[in-house]
């Protein structure tokens, strides 16, 4: 039975009814706006609710935690697992301590009401989720004698006082005085003088040096924080030292900005983004419960320091609310085989592709310049074999050996072997690198630069690199479960979560120099953060400049000031929305800037003045986004090839790859999306078994 519409005839008894009802209805109606009105105008308060302000309540490390209450009342009362807390007010918030380590209780008692919130309390030497330790060579204060999985490098905590001088730099305030020395500048912030003296503290958290600098007068903090990140990509096992990065930066803290780093936020130090995103959580968190929770944390940090912005952008979301990559990789794991590439390359050349003419190598490698491949290999191509790469401080009686197979293995991937898994034949970590199928010099081919013969040649002579580094015959094989588990915990950036985090990423045009931060990445990132419907710069700008190839500089992510950058993802985050400002740009050949949409697709200075090349694997047939591990593959098909293969060589073809040829229409083998974010490797399974 269907109940009659408005405008269907009513019985005279149920018009009768739905006139009382509708009068009844009315009625309410406008008693509930009556009472409406009488809440606007201040009845009940809000339940009360306590909310984590310095992080999130399951991964509070050293017993505090900093706190805001939803609620109208004051003179709050806290206690912990019903004992009284120590409490501290910090602006309008609170710092709630004495949490033991494990989970506790924290309950705020507050205008007659009661809220509780559950906690999570680790070490200040953590971990907090990035899995077991790792050996580690303590350096702060002093060189320890060994690597250990033990050590927490505990150290006290520093605070010093420095001035900017009008005549430049900074210096120390003079002890046992506030005043401003007579050389000493003021900072202008937001129209406000204050005395530019910056308060810096240094100490040790998750077993790394870390540092802090803001404006002694906390009044002219903005609120904001700029979290600087390290260039390079190092299998240290120590603390090691700060790479391109000074929280004492004029063009910062003279905005009103605080800066923060840690050792372990060089990429050099330790080659691990999970390690980086724990540090940069447990670094924050300190800072928020010494000064207050910033308002925005900005990263900002070139090459290495780049790679760390995005991935703890895409699998620690939160950490970061804008990033800043300048010359910029996309994450380590899916740029290793192009560096493994031009090992393999190189090795060839020197033996049977001796005859091949640099232009010819030029086209196999992909790059513009045949340097590129010659700093990739000189700078890390070393990350494969476990021998090299640790702090040279570390005895060799620890590292790895053929008579100490047990000892620390220097590598990417053992580095990271709490991400990718152990392998139980040999206790040494899982590594994702495979070529099987790869058609090296493909375009070369197709396009005539080599012969088939050489093609034949160079793809039966290439080979791999076995586990520990060495060139052999056989060609590099992962499984599909070491590529998936790869996948499936954010080791390849994916654009998973960073689609509507703002992002300026920056490009200096060095691919004339040979160096390894080459254009191809820019496009790389931009075709991974492409959304279902094809947009490709919602949130991501890309802004290019002309290098002066001092690639040191670029190595050390020091090339490039990030303060504009910085100013404008600011704004963005302030305003809630995109600054019209907000738009690819670069500049032509005599300096002038040239911004708007689509510059880098249709002709003109942004697209013909910077070109982009490519690298081993794209020379080879691999799209732009360049994230296939392992790829699929697919019969040999002459039909596929530009040029006549003799039935001869042909077989040849067939016989080199008789498990059949890269198939790059297809996604990578394993290759599955995020599976979650916020990973806990201290917490297995903390991804699915792979489906059978």
């Amino acid at each position: 039975m269907r109940t009659p519409g408005l405008t269907e005839p009513l019985p005279v008894a149920s018009r009768l009814v739905r006139r009382t009802l509708v009068l009844l209805l009315v009625v309410s109606l406008g008693a509930g706006v009556l009472a409406l009105g009488s809440t606007a105008a201040g009845a009940a308060p809000p339940k009360l609710k306590i909310i984590p302000l310095s992080t999130r309540a399951g991964d509070v490390t050293g017993g505090n935690l900093l706190v805001k209450l939803r609620t109208t009342a004051s003179n709050p009362r806290f206690s912990v697992d019903g004992k009284a807390a120590t409490v501290k007010p910090l602006g309008q918030a609170w710092l709630v301590g004495g949490l033991p380590l494990g989970s506790s209780r924290i309950k705020a008692t507050a205008g007659g009401e009661t809220a509780t919130l559950d906690v999570v309390n680790h070490r200040t030497s953590g971990p907090v989720f990035s899995g077991p330790y790792l050996p580690l060579l303590c350096v702060v204060p002093s060189v320890a004698k060994e690597a250990s999985k033990d050590t927490t490098c505990d150290a006290p905590a520093t605070t010093e006082y420095l001035y900017k001088k009008t005549t430049g730099g900074f210096a120390p305030l003079p002890a046992g005085t506030n005043q401003l020395p007579a050389d000493g500048a003021a900072a202008s912030v937001k129209g406000r003088s204050v005395p530019y003296v910056v308060r810096v503290e240094r100490g040790v958290i998750n077993r790394t040096p870390y540092s802090f600098a803001v404006l002694t007068d906390l009044s002219a903090w903005n609120q904001r924080l700029v979290y600087e990140f390290g260039g390079g990509c190092g299998t240290q096992y120590s603390q090691g030292s700060p790479l391109g990065t000074d929280v004492v930066d004029d063009s910062l803290l003279s905005q009103g900005y605080a800066v923060a780093t840690a050792n372990f936020n060089t990429f050099q130090t330790s080659c691990n983004d999970v390690l980086s995103a724990e540090t940069a959580m447990m670094v924050k968190e300190h800072l928020a419960e010494t000064i207050g929770a910033p308002r925005f944390t900005i990263g900002a940090g070139a090459s290495g320091g780049a790679i760390q912005q995005l991935m703890i952008a895409q699998n620690y979301p939160g950490i970061l609310d804008a990033l800043s990559p300048v010359i910029p990789f996309p994450d380590a794991i899916s740029i290793a085989p192009g560096v493994s590439d031009c090992g393999l390359l190189a090795h060839f050349y020197s033996g049977s592709g001796q005859t091949f003419t640099p232009e010819q190598r030029a086209a196999i490698d992909g790059h513009l310049s045949a340097g590129t491949c010659a700093l990739w290999i000189s700078s890390f191509l070393s990350t494969i074999d476990p021998n090299v790469g640790c702090d040279p401080r570390i005895p060799k009686s620890q590292i790895f050996s053929a008579t100490n197979p047990k000892g620390i293995r220097c590598t990417l991937q053992d580095l990271n072997r709490n991400e990718f898994g152990i392998d139980p034949r040999t206790g040494y970590a899982n590594r994702p690198l495979d070529n099987v199928g790869v058609q090296y010099g493909l375009k070369a081919l197709n396009a005539g630069t080599i012969s088939v013969d050489q093609f034949l040649e160079l793809n039966r002579g290439i080979g791999g690199y076995d586990i520990n580094g060495r060139p052999v015959a056989t060609r590099e094989r992962a499984t599909s479960s070491e590529v998936r588990r790869a996948y499936a915990t954010g080791r390849v950036l994916s654009g998973a979560g960073l689609r509507t985090v703002p992002i300026i990423t920056v490009n200096l045009y060095s691919d004339p120099y040979g160096d390894i931060h080459d254009r191809l990445r820019l496009f790389t990132i931009r075709e991974r953060l492409r959304d279902k419907s094809g947009k490709v710069d919602a949130n991501e700008v890309i802004w290019t400049r002309p290098s002066s190839g001092n690639i040191a500089a670029a190595l050390t992510g020091t090339a490039f000031n990030p303060a504009a950058a910085v100013a404008l993802l600011d704004r963005w985050l302030t305003n809630g929305y995109r600054p019209i400002e907000a738009v690819d740009n670069c500049t032509d050949a005599n300096g002038k800037l040239i911004s708007g949409p689509k510059i880098y697709e249709k002709p003109g200075p942004c697209r013909d003045l910077y070109p982009v090349f490519g690298d081993p694997r794209t020379a080879a047939g691999a799209p732009l986004i360049n994230d296939r591990l392992k790829c699929q593959r697919r019969d040999v098909d002459l039909k596929q090839y530009k040029v006549k293969l003799t039935a001869q060589q042909a077989a040849k073809l067939r016989e080199i790859f008789a498990s059949g040829v890269c198939d790059w229409r297809k996604p990578g083998v394993g290759q599955v999306p995020l599976a979650a974010t916020w990973i806990n490797y201290g917490k297995p399974p903390f991804i699915s078994p792979e489906k059978k």
